[in-house]
């Protein structure tokens, strides 16, 4: 309801409105068993009239063919749209980058970014992109691991501390076996 009122706003103001991580990162699941299904997404994000066009990240020719028919129309099926609301609990792999968990952490870790790098390497099957930026935050090989008593809290119930912990663990693969 925050976002949606926020996109209203800027598109009201003549602000051109581009939705991107419309695929939330092609899974749900890091184990990439449990795809998102990228035509209701995409419908779903076109259907409101004050989002202005999307950026769907391709890397194959069926996903061009995929976008360029829901271009065609872009009305969710109910079946669709079942789908949908039943994976709403489901945190899957994107962070929203709301920020809200920030001002939990007592480090003040670059979470948003962290888990940027979690969704290149378990949503995009990226795992070099993911190291590259995990290098470039320089937060170490796992920034949680000696904080005892982790307030950080995400409202989609991303396990957080888990999830760095898990990512962290890039910084022990050379970069050349990731190449």
């Amino acid at each position: 309801a925050e976002l949606n009122a926020a996109i209203k706003k800027a598109a009201s103001a003549g602000i051109g409105i581009v939705a991107m991580k419309t695929l939330a990162g092609g899974f749900l699941d890091r184990e990439r068993t449990k795809p998102v299904n990228a035509a209701a997404a995409l419908k779903w994000v076109l259907e409101n009239p004050d989002v202005h066009t999307t950026i769907p990240g391709m890397t194959a020719f069926d996903q061009v063919d995929m976008n360029a028919k829901v271009m065609e129309d872009f009305t969710l099926s109910e079946q669709e749209r079942g789908e949908l609301m039943a994976s709403l609990d489901d945190p899957g792999l994107i962070c929203s980058g709301c920020n809200h968990c920030v001002a939990d952490c007592v480090k003040n870790l670059p979470v948003r970014d962290i888990m940027r790098a979690y969704m290149y390497a378990y949503g995009y099957g990226n795992p070099a992109m993911a190291k590259n930026l995990l290098t470039e935050l320089g937060t170490g090989e796992n920034p949680c691991n000696d904080c005892d008593t982790c307030n950080v809290r995400c409202f989609r119930n991303f396990d957080l501390k888990e999830k760095i912990a898990d990512i962290s663990r890039l910084h022990k693969v050379p970069s050349d076996f990731l190449a």
